[in-house]
């Protein structure tokens, strides 16, 4: 069998298994944004600890707001995205297209959600 074959259908197997596993983890990573907006928003406590500046902790509050913002909007361009897909099925170009600005904006959703659990580890610990 010819390499490039070989290592074409390797890749394309890697990517969508790859998908499949975000695709299933998409309902453990709802969880972390939610628990997020709940601290910053709804408890109104400190987050982060105490021996941390003022300044320094107000900075990584707006980050994490932030954040929290762009996670989601690109969990709601994913949903959108997907329901046009499955509503309308748009011709062959369209619908890639679609396919493709949906993957990034789920791809964008979990690096959001990284980002802000590390903003927010990072805060929590105390320095010595």
């Amino acid at each position: 069998m010819n390499k490039k074959l070989l290592s074409g259908i390797i890749v394309v197997i890697v990517v969508i298994g790859m998908a499949w596993a975000i695709s299933a983890l998409i309902p453990f990573s709802l969880a972390i944004p939610i628990y997020l907006a709940w601290m910053v928003w709804k408890k109104k406590a400190q987050i982060f600890h105490d021996q941390m500046e003022p300044k320094l902790a107000e900075r990584r509050l707006k980050w994490l707001k932030i954040i929290l913002l762009v996670a989601g909007l690109s969990l709601t361009a994913y949903i959108g995205l997907m329901l046009h897909i499955v509503i309308f099925r748009p011709p062959d170009y369209e619908g890639a297209v679609a396919f493709f600005i949906a993957l990034a904006s789920l791809m964008l959703f979990l690096i959001a959600n990284i980002i802000g659990l590390v903003i927010l580890l990072k805060g929590r610990r105390k320095t010595t």
